[in-house]
Order: C-alpha cells, then sequence, then structure tokens
C-alpha cells in the first residue's frame, strides 16, 4: 500500500485528444422566432448513440414544427470538422442541433 506521500509525488499528464486549433471566441448566432417550416441540420460526431439520439430529436422537431431535417457527420470523431462541411451547413440550414456522445 503506498503512502499518501508517495501518490502525490506522481505528476499526471492530461492530454486533449483533438487536433487542430482551439475554436475562437465569438458567436455569429440568430435567434429564431419560430422553428415553423424551418430546416434544421442535425450534426453527429459520429460517436455512438449519437445518430439515434439526433434521429429521435429530429422526429420530434417534425411533428411538433414541421421541420425539414437534414443529416450531417465529422468523418473521424476525433477531429474537427472540416471548413467545406460547416460551410454547407450554413448554406443549408436554418440553425442546427449538434449532438456528440461518448
Amino acid at each position: 500500500m503506498s503512502s499518501r506521500r508517495d501518490r502525490a509525488s506522481h505528476a499526471v499528464t492530461i492530454v486533449n485528444p483533438t487536433s487542430g486549433l482551439a475554436a475562437t471566441a465569438g458567436s455569429l448566432r440568430k435567434v429564431l422566432a419560430d422553428l415553423r417550416g424551418r430546416t434544421i441540420g442535425f450534426f453527429s460526431n459520429n460517436k455512438p448513440n449519437a445518430a439515434a439520439v439526433l434521429g429521435r430529436v429530429q422526429a420530434q422537431l417534425h411533428e411538433r414544427y414541421g421541420i425539414v431535417g437534414r443529416h450531417y457527420a465529422k468523418s473521424v470523431p476525433s477531429l474537427a470538422a472540416d471548413g467545406g462541411l460547416l460551410d454547407e451547413i450554413a448554406r443549408e440550414c436554418d440553425a442546427v442541433v449538434i449532438a456528440g456522445f461518448d
């Protein structure tokens, strides 16, 4: 059994599993007055359960507000989304629901 002193002398290294630059601060968001008839993007990071959760959220929003859903996904969960994909989502959608689960 190790003493408290032994455990306190060990260093802990924390590693960020993502690559690329950190997001810049700021926001370009706009608030929608209503969801009725809007095109909503559903963006998955491709981790387990993300697509299933987004599918259920889309079904509920379609039933309640008549939204049109579009699905998008990152190709590699641990990497940042491609700028071209983000531009496509911005052009095609009025709002986006993002889900990532471990």
